[in-house]
């Protein structure tokens, strides 16, 4: 901070010294100040210098920025400006130099009734000579050593006319001296700040591009290149080729002076509010655009040079009102000590260019002299450095921080990379361990729901048991007779979830469901009323586990004379089973005619497993499964779907249970060939066989259930 401060403080004295140093006045006998031997007399465009000798002339006072506009009015389009001196001895016998350090708009010149020269272009393609001083050489054949010379100017007037107060006549080179150092400080200079500016917004354009955060770096740029715009018309005489003929003179202007100030007014307040880092609210920014597209409109339709200048001043107050914005918006009594930092260094960055603003009041309208260069723009340009500077220090800063931080980063993951290694071994052992506790687990599980026995009477069975992981969540478990050879029930549960957790349950809900369907089996009590006792079991015994399970129950009775069995079945939530009738080819969902809902293992909701009950003669197909099946998707998202089910089983109904399991798994897995599965997958089909051919083979019969 104490840096900054000392760098633009130096800057001001360095300023202020160089709008206050004098150039060292030149010998009196070799140049002399014709500023108070000019006379005008009012023109027109027409007027030539014959004309010029017959009209008469007045006093012509030099004083003010708009001398001429002043004597002669604003109405006024052309003048003429005479004035008459006797060459000094030292001067006789010499050629000399016209120096004229302001004229404004555009001018012609002649010595003694010789044109010698002429700046800017008169109308119909009018041309301003803009801020460059005028010089001509005159040879010493048109001077009258003896007697009277006569120096005539036709001026051309636009906007805010004026002469300087400098209009110095002396030797060849020392005049011409002059006008190089006068040109250096009105023109040259700027081309040299026009490099600097280019540079830099070069470099914080790409700055801003790299980190693509701080958006102070990316207004600096264009308020560089603003800056650039805005000293165009200071330097373009010296370059080889002025501005193209074919642009007329009052669009270039537009495009250059004005059009480059509103910008640098934008982009100055958009980097006020950045670099503060303050949040700017909506209707602040719309309102600064609009200020910037207002001015840009009106001074891009302005019809002329004149109304131009007209508009100039409320044009220039638009500009201060929006940098003004900029400092409302980060004026805030609640600033955070970072933000209250970075407000003081902007106070200071900016007063430059307010002191060059007071000097330049103070030039052009106390003492009323049109010749000086514009301390307003030097101290922009310091201004800008000070930016520089600011931005420099920040994105070092970041820069600094973040080398810091990726050191740190670096030791950190270094540190952790040594003490993961060095468990690295005991965490392999543990996984290791881990994956042979789960192995043994699913063999376990495998175990505890063995496939049916090949040989039951009037039954074909297959089983296809899919986990999605090692362990499942499925479960299902038949009920036999104590000889193994009459199948009494079959059940299917579905624990919510899958792996590890669901797994367990299953082994807890298993013996549950065994024990309460072979003791109501000997009570005779009917599947419902066995499925309201599993799940008040099933509640109590898993206590605080928030699994649940769906399930379907059957139980099977004797086969009549005409080898029907029937079968009950409780549905507790879970997806119906379907049932294919060889004598009708009708394949379909078996529904209880109440309605049933609830899970089991869930004590806060009221359930309901009503009992249906049906038939099964020889041929006919039952098929139940986990919702694994018909719930899964194709990579279109579209489900398998128990109507593709019930497709394959009345295509199939002719093949055994093995071959109609087999076609539906491979259907299944055409369909969801590529996607990978969410959940486990249990089928179970069910074939009626005659019973009767069962009895032959064993002899006997048990008439168990």
């Amino acid at each position: 901070m104490r840096f900054q401060k000392f760098i633009i403080i130096l800057s001001i004295f360095l300023q202020l010294g160089l709008l206050g140093c004098k150039k060292k006045d030149l010998t009196e006998n070799l140049v002399i100040n014709l500023k108070d031997r000019f006379y005008w007399a009012e023109a027109d465009a027409k007027s030539t210098i014959k004309d010029a000798e017959t009209l008469r002339f007045h006093k012509f006072s030099t004083d003010g920025v708009s001398n001429i506009l002043k004597v002669a009015g604003k109405d006024t389009e052309y003048v003429w400006l005479m004035a008459v001196f006797a060459l000094p001895e030292d001067l006789r016998g010499k050629a000399l130099g016209l120096l004229i350090s302001y004229l404004h708009f555009a001018d012609k010149v002649w010595v003694n009734g010789t044109f010698v020269g002429s700046y800017g272009q008169f109308p119909p393609h009018s041309k301003s000579s803009l801020w460059g001083s005028h010089f001509y050489s005159i040879p010493e054949p048109l001077l009258n050593p003896v007697g009277r010379n006569i120096i005539l100017i036709k001026v051309y007037c636009k906007g805010q006319s004026g002469i300087s107060d400098n209009i110095l006549l002396g030797e060849h080179n020392i005049i011409k001296n002059r006008d190089t150092l006068h040109t250096f400080g009105q023109s040259i200079i700027y081309l040299f700040a026009e490099g600097g500016m280019l540079f830099a917004a070069i470099i914080f354009l790409l700055i801003f591009i790299w980190r693509q955060k701080e958006r102070e770096y990316l207004s600096f740029a264009f308020l560089c290149l603003s800056s650039m715009i805005l000293d165009t018309p200071f330097f373009t005489r010296l370059l080889p080729v002025d501005y193209p003929s074919n642009i007329p003179f009052l669009f270039f202007y537009k495009c250059t002076l004005p059009e480059g100030l509103y910008l640098i007014a934008f982009f100055a307040s958009s980097l006020v509010i950045q670099f503060v880092k303050k949040k700017e609210l909506r209707a602040i920014r719309i309102t600064r655009i609009s200020i910037l597209a207002i001015c840009s409109v009106l001074t891009f339709t302005a019809p002329s040079y004149e109304f131009l200048m007209m508009i100039c001043p409320y044009m220039i107050a638009l500009s201060i009102l929006q940098l003004l914005l900029g400092f409302v918006v980060v004026f805030d009594k609640k600033l955070s000590e970072e933000e209250r930092h970075n407000f003081k260094i902007l106070q200071f960055a900016f007063i430059p260019l307010i002191v060059s603003i007071v000097i330049d009041i103070f030039i052009r309208k106390v003492i009323q002299k049109a010749d000086t260069p514009y301390a307003t723009l030097f101290g922009w340009l310091i201004t800008i450095c000070n930016f520089m500077v600011l931005l420099s220090q920040r994105y070092n800063k970041a820069v600094s921080q973040n080398e810091y931080m990726n050191v740190q980063l670096r030791r950190e993951v270094l540190k952790q990379t040594k003490e993961l290694s060095e468990k690295n071994t005991t965490l392999e052992d543990q996984i290791n361990r881990s994956e042979a506790d789960l192995e043994m687990a699913a063999i376990v599980q495998k175990k505890f729901f063995p496939y049916p026995p090949k040989s039951l009477k009037g039954w074909d069975i297959a089983v296809s048991y899919s986990p999605l992981d090692k362990v499942s969540g499925d479960m299902y478990d038949f009920y036999v007779d104590s000889k193994g050879n009459i199948l009494n029930g079959f059940s299917l549960f579905d624990v919510s979830g899958h792996g590890i957790a669901a797994s367990l349950v299953t082994m807890l809900a298993k013996n549950i469901i065994f024990q309460a369907f072979t003791r109501n089996l000997r009570r005779h009590e009917n599947v419902s009323r066995t499925l309201y006792e599993i799940n008040n079991e099933i509640i109590e015994a898993k206590g605080e586990i928030e699994n649940y399970l769906t399930g379907l129950m059957f139980r099977f009775g004797k086969f009549d004379k005409n080898d029907e069995c029937e079968v009950s079945m409780a549905n507790a939530g879970h997806p119906n089973p379907i049932l294919y009738s060889a004598k009708s080819n009708i394949c379909d969902e078996i529904e209880t005619h109440e309605e049933h809902h609830g899970a089991i293992g869930l004590d806060f909701i009221e359930v309901s497993f009503p009992q249906v009950d049906f038939s099964m003669a020889e041929d006919d197909i039952l098929v139940f499964y986990t919702d694994g099946l018909t719930e899964s998707r194709r990579s279109d998202g579209q489900m398998f779907g128990k109507e593709r089910v019930k497709r394959i089983i009345k295509e199939n109904f002719a093949k055994d249970a093995q071959s109609i399991m087999e076609e539906l798994i491979d259907s299944f897995q055409s369909f969801t060939e590529g996607v990978k599965r969410d959940d486990d997958i249990t089928v179970v089909v069910m074939k009626r066989e005659n019973s009767s051919n069962f009895i032959e083979e064993l002899g006997e019969v048990d008439d168990f259930g």
